[in-house]
């Protein structure tokens, strides 16, 4: 009798279908084309529709499994019953205990910290965790946006609040930009999976109701669910306000306000880990040479590199192209920010140079939060009378649509960051430019974190400063010729990075394995 093979890939994030999101889907899918029963483990309901939509994900062999969320080395004994099991989880460690272990590592955490470091992983945070009464978990809502001074989140059919603690008394206001009494009455709530009929007011003044609920008895936690019948599914629901009457709760708004990086580390973030925990694993990769060199400075480890799959084959120029700058990325203060007002403070120099015909877009969503709503502003300020373009939370038909009319890409984080100093803050890798490439995009991009390694000399530019940005822009601007040349060359350079190459390398590195 044959011997089932299982594999898992483990990815805490799943839910944000970002970048590393991609490279959990493809080590999952290439697992399973190799033979193995596959595993997807994570902790949080992710919609799988939108999975297949934006990543082109195959579901099929392919288990989902949502494990309890718990610490990394509470999570260990999950791993023992796998032939291989993959870790692709930012700044997770989890001790492996399967046959084969992988640790792919997007940029690795200091194991060997300050002693305030170690102290706030392992005691200021989870105090926090255990004090502040929050939600902790947002599942199944569409997108964010900030309206009139609301942060709207936009219902999905399922849409779920997860508290943290025990509570008893909370109430949620809903916003519907078309108020119908049909729809409000068939709106249904659910805590904790059983049916919930709370108190409901309304307000036809400004299009909301309010919902008050009172729980005869307080879990350990509670998961409070807002599910929209299909026929209704269409009309656009947002969530406007979620409270808490509990001094708790409102020290932890307190805190997100003051604390804006702090409040992220109660969600996620580097817990205590030891050496042993790494050297659990058989065989450690790294996304980029660029996370490679910190692994081997702040392990003292030796990696693999295996760049992560870029889906190229969604991508392709457009026969006609046009006068556009792009950029990709999320809206956002501080970590690895994007450094979007900086570009736009450069494009405006740019036009004062008198290039007139020239666009500038942004491509993104925005973080959620006030301070970064903040952001958004001001950069919207600083670009008035400039022809600047924000395509909020686009859908990807979209965003395949202006890269592929695109003839410039910018890229700029880790603009005015130490290299050396911070280097968690810069781009590790850059998926985003490797698509705008299989998009004709010309790159010009920091000469910073694993963007040198994408671009080439015949590809595109790479830059230290603002005036060599600027430069190079116009030089491709002035020179259609060049542009042309170079686009060609980018779209060619981009199938070094595609999922074919990435499948190549995991298979080469599981032979060595088999080898052994």
């Amino acid at each position: 009798m044959t011997k089932i093979k299982r594999a898992a890939v483990y990815d805490r994030w799943l839910h944000t279908l970002g970048g590393g999101e991609q490279v959990a889907f493809a080590y999952a899918e290439v697992l399973r084309d190799l033979g193995y029963q596959v595993d997807l483990l994570t902790h949080r309901q992710f919609d799988q529709n939108a999975a297949i939509r934006k990543m082109d994900v195959n579901f099929d062999g392919i288990t989902i499994r949502y494990l309890p969320n718990l610490l990394d080395y509470q999570l260990s004994s999950y791993t023992e019953k796998y032939d291989i099991f993959v870790s692709n989880s930012y700044l997770d460690y989890i001790p492996n205990r399967s046959k084969f272990g992988i640790l792919s590592v997007f940029f690795p955490s200091r194991v060997a910290v300050n002693p305030y470091e170690y102290f706030k992983r392992s005691h200021i945070v989870p105090s926090l965790r255990k004090f502040f009464i929050y939600p902790s978990e947002f599942e199944g809502f569409e997108y964010d946006s900030y309206e009139n001074g609301y942060l709207h989140k936009w219902l999905g059919q399922r849409s779920c609040i997860t508290i943290n603690q025990k509570i008893r008394q909370f109430s949620l206001q809903l916003y519907f930009p078309q108020l119908a009494l049909s729809s409000l009455d068939q709106i249904q709530f659910l805590v904790n999976d059983h049916v919930y009929v709370p108190k409901r007011s309304i307000n036809h003044r400004n299009n909301t109701a309010t919902y008050d609920f009172s729980l005869s008895q307080a879990n350990t936690t509670q998961k409070v669910c807002i599910v929209l019948p299909k026929s209704h599914y269409s009309r656009k629901i947002s969530l406007i306000r979620f409270s808490i009457p509990h001094y708790r709760y409102f020290f932890y708004n307190l805190f997100k306000r003051l604390f804006p990086h702090w409040e992220m580390r109660l969600h996620g973030g580097p817990s205590p880990t030891k050496f042993s925990d790494i050297e659990s694993y058989d065989r450690i990769v790294a996304i980029s040479k660029f996370t490679q060199y910190w692994i081997q400075k702040y392990w003292h480890l030796s990696a693999d590199i295996i760049y992560p799959p870029v889906a190229i084959t969604k991508f392709a120029p457009s026969q006609k192209k046009e006068n556009i700058i792009i950029h990709v990325g999320r809206f956002f203060v501080g970590g690895h920010s994007k450094k979007q007002l900086e570009m736009v403070r450069i494009f405006k120099r740019l036009c004062d140079t008198g290039i007139s015909d020239w666009q500038l877009h942004f491509v993104g969503g925005v973080a959620e939060g006030h301070v970064h709503q903040q952001y958004v502003q001001k950069i919207k300020d600083e670009a008035q009378e400039y022809p600047v373009f924000f395509h909020f939370d686009a859908p990807f038909t979209t965003l395949r649509e202006l890269l592929s009319k695109a003839k410039i890409y910018w890229h700029a984080t880790g603009l005015d960051e130490k290299d050396k100093g911070n280097p968690i803050v810069l781009e590790h890798f850059g998926i985003t430019t490797v698509e705008a490439m299989a998009s004709g995009c010309v790159p010009v991009v920091i000469n910073k974190g694993g963007q040198p390694e994408i671009v080439t000399p015949e590809s595109g530019f790479i830059w230290q400063t603002r005036r060599e940005l600027l430069d190079s822009t116009l030089q491709l601007i002035k020179s259609p010729a060049t542009l042309k040349r170079m686009s060609k060359e980018a779209v060619k350079r981009s199938k070094y990075f595609s999922r074919a190459a990435f499948t190549e390398r995991l298979e080469q590195l599981l032979n060595e394995k088999n080898s052994r």
